[in-house]
């Protein structure tokens, strides 16, 4: 961050070839339209670099971007109604079409499950479970305290296996 803030263009690339896959599925996650994501992912990086200068050296680059990220998909999800997710791309190189179905209903499953839980919840279980933050950089993301953030994981978890498991039976 002393480099970008001075101005070096390389430290910016950097940091945005590091980020960048992670914002871009967390955004695509919350908005589910890939321009979108990566309007909110380039808006992100851009709000970055205007703030080169006033950025906390102590704290977190990878908490503050995903912090940012957050706060422009809540705006654009209070501007209109998020559309439901149909499934996920395939990651199977070579599936059976059993297999192809049945991971698409899983994942159509857990989808709407996460959806139906409330904001700050499903927030917390996508930057722990598919972008990896640690609860310390979930805490500074979204401005909440440790066990704060804990007590969130340990409840969306709880509602989660209700709703699956009500889904299943």
């Amino acid at each position: 961050m002393r480099a970008l803030a001075l101005g070096k263009e390389r430290a910016f690339r950097e940091l945005v070839e590091r980020h960048q896959p992670g914002l871009y599925g967390f955004a695509l996650r919350f908005c589910r339209v890939r321009e979108e994501a990566e309007d909110m992912v380039q808006e992100t990086f851009l709000r970055l670099f205007r703030n080169r200068h006033r950025f906390d050296t102590s704290g977190s680059v990878k908490a503050y971007l995903y912090k940012v990220c957050r706060n422009l998909l809540i705006d654009a999800s209070r501007k209109k109604r998020p559309e439901p997710l149909e499934g996920t791309p395939d990651t199977d190189p070579a599936p059976s079409p059993f297999d192809t179905l049945s991971l698409k209903e899983g994942r159509h499953t857990l989808s709407r499950a996460l959806d139906e839980l409330p904001e700050n919840q499903r927030t917390a279980m996508v930057l722990r479970h598919t972008q990896e933050l640690s609860y310390a950089e979930i805490s500074e993301v979204m401005g909440l305290s440790l066990s704060a953030v804990e007590s969130l994981l340990v409840r969306a978890r709880r509602s989660l296996r209700r709703r699956l498991q009500a889904t299943a039976a």
